[in-house]
């Protein structure tokens, strides 16, 4: 329930922000993005774990002169290897989250931006040992991003990503896993009206 309540809260704060006075000259911003988990990092109970994997996605929302903001979702798909005592273990996941996004398009050729995910599920898509098939682990994340925007139509990306998941399918996760990852990626901003 808690993420049609918040997914719901996106789309309004989206709608308000696209309220701005017509003189503005806001349009509205689609951009699809392809990008790649260059290192993902995690401690947890003791275990390193680390992953990188594709992702894609895509910001839907409003600009208003260089200003941005809207929501944004982003899939990936990822091993995770899990070290701990000598013994290493390979789990194959995916992760959905969605979030809304502020920033700025600079006069400079650059771009930066933060994001709020409020939304994040991440799931076993495979059974290794305990790791069962479907378990998921939720929780929400920040992000902060640069682009550069000297070529036609693309925007080559820089990112940075902390999450936090806190809950599982039985309701708890403690420890809490908290993850750190750096992506690189391409986006095609494109404006509307």
């Amino acid at each position: 329930m808690g993420f049609v309540k918040n997914s719901l809260f996106a789309v309004a704060v989206v709608i308000g922000l696209m309220a701005v006075p017509a003189g503005a000259k806001a349009s509205l911003l689609i951009e699809p993005h392809l990008g790649y988990i260059l290192g993902g990092n995690a401690d947890y109970n003791g275990a390193d774990v680390s992953y990188h994997g594709p992702e894609y996605g895509a910001r839907l929302g409003g600009q208003w002169l260089g200003f941005m903001a809207g929501l944004d979702y982003a899939h990936s798909t990822f091993t995770t290897k899990a070290t701990a005592l000598g013994t290493s273990v390979e789990v194959d996941k995916k992760r959905d989250l969605l979030g809304v996004f502020v920033g700025y398009n600079l006069p400079i050729m650059f771009r930066a931006w933060a994001t709020y995910y409020f939304s994040g599920k991440t799931t076993n898509t495979e059974t290794v040992g305990t790791n069962l098939n479907g378990n998921y682990t939720k929780g929400n994340g920040t992000e902060i991003g640069v682009g550069f925007t000297g070529l036609p139509f693309l925007s080559i990306n820089l990112q940075y990503r902390m999450s936090t998941q806190d809950e599982t399918q039985s309701g708890a996760l403690n420890p809490e896993l908290k993850t750190k990852e750096f992506l690189i990626g391409v986006s095609a901003p494109f404006t509307l009206l």
